[in-house]
């Protein structure tokens, strides 16, 4: 029933379901007087069973199937809640036994492969990075979900509904009246956005395919998995309008709100590490090496996100203004104002500290290319 809300009238589900049982390390089947008379629950437990991830529950004062009598079963029908109950132990510890990673696995370092406390992921690994597969993403999906549609998509997160404080403090000493006055945004619904900027191999993937026709400059660094440069608003906008013709989802460029709640992660900072940023942490002006480096090199906030401080300024969808004065306050991007102007976000290679903070904003004109402005891509969850 769980899956229900997920799967849309494909013909997906028993697919789906199959799966997701393949790749889960533990299975938590609940039997109560309602499931154990189902033939999809017993089903999914036998699987689990065999595969040696079955952990029973017992919820209610029922009858087992007579296949799982044999089986040890954490019994909580008559748990009040206490964290110390022993049954209630007993699953925690069988649940920890199985998803833990090896020995093996943790001294080749799987264990920082782990996702972080605030997300609810579930799926399928892919170079240490969870992915949600097999299934639609809905706004019932949760927050911090990772996902990719189809095999040339970039990897996305999906972020939660919720609100923040958009631009600068009157305590930093860095602030630029384009970054006032400051005003709470609130996200109704929860959106999806790129993991990483959009980099050379995904723009590229588009390209072999013929779907678009430009090939961006490298400025001799290389391609592959650096952010893709030498792109303007209207190039993003042709990337952005093919993912969605492949699809059949709205992608496109986040609003500039959508932008900053993101490099925020709930930080209120100037930045979103509370070291504040160095060579550590960004790849930005006087480090090393002088040119964009591949996505993910330096930490990610406490959204799973990269690289959103330096390497390269990203183009997002609003147009330009002086200030914040009248701007939206529901996360939609400003699609009035200077008509020859749009906004960019997030420094770059050669930026100094200070135009790397969340806040700070840049701009450029619908046609630039340049070496160190690129984009990543943001989707609607509907």
């Amino acid at each position: 029933m769980w899956w229900d809300e997920r799967i849309t009238p494909k013909g997906e589900w028993d697919d789906t379901i199959a799966l997701e049982l393949e790749h889960a390390k533990s299975v938590l089947v609940i039997w109560s007087h309602a499931s154990v008379g189902s033939k999809w629950v017993r089903t999914e437990a036998h699987f689990a069973n065999e595969h040696g991830k079955l952990v029973p529950v017992l919820l209610d004062d029922c009858r087992l199937p007579i296949s799982f009598m044999l089986n040890q079963t954490a019994d909580i029908s008559t748990w009040n809640g206490d964290a110390e109950h022993a049954q209630w132990r007993k699953l925690l510890s069988w649940i920890e036994e199985l998803v833990s990673a090896s020995p093996e696995e943790k001294a080749a370092g799987g264990a920082d492969a782990t996702p972080q406390e605030w997300r609810h992921t579930f799926g399928i690994t892919d170079h240490g990075e969870v992915i949600f597969d097999g299934a639609t993403i809905s706004r019932r999906t949760a927050g911090g979900t990772f996902f990719r549609d189809g095999e040339d998509g970039p990897l996305m997160c999906v972020l939660p509904a919720g609100s923040f404080t958009m631009g600068s403090p009157d305590n930093d000493p860095d602030k630029r009246d384009s970054e006032l006055p400051r005003h709470v945004v609130e996200f109704a619904f929860p959106f999806a956005i790129g993991v990483y900027p959009v980099t050379f191999d995904e723009w590229d993937a588009f390209l072999a395919n013929g779907v678009i026709d430009r090939k961006p400059q490298d400025s001799g660094w290389g391609r592959g998995r650096r952010p893709v440069i030498d792109v303007s608003w209207d190039d993003a906008q042709s990337l952005v309008a093919a993912l969605s013709e492949a699809t059949g989802e709205h992608y496109r460029l986040p609003s500039e709100s959508e932008w900053e709640y993101a490099c925020r992660a709930g930080t209120a900072g100037p930045f979103a590490f509370d070291e504040g940023i160095g060579p550590d942490t960004a790849n930005f002006g006087g480090s090393e090496p002088e040119s964009t480096t591949e996505v993910g090199r330096f930490p990610s906030n406490k959204f799973g996100l990269y690289d959103l401080h330096g390497n390269v300024r990203e183009w997002v969808q609003d147009l330009w203004h002086n200030d914040y004065a009248g701007a939206p306050n529901d996360g939609l991007a400003w699609s009035s104002g200077h008509g020859a102007m749009y906004v960019m976000r997030g420094g770059s290679w050669l930026d100094s500290a200070w135009f790397l903070r969340s806040a700070a904003r840049g701009r450029g004109g619908a046609s630039d290319r340049t070496n160190f402005v690129g984009f990543r891509v943001a989707r609607d969850v509907r």
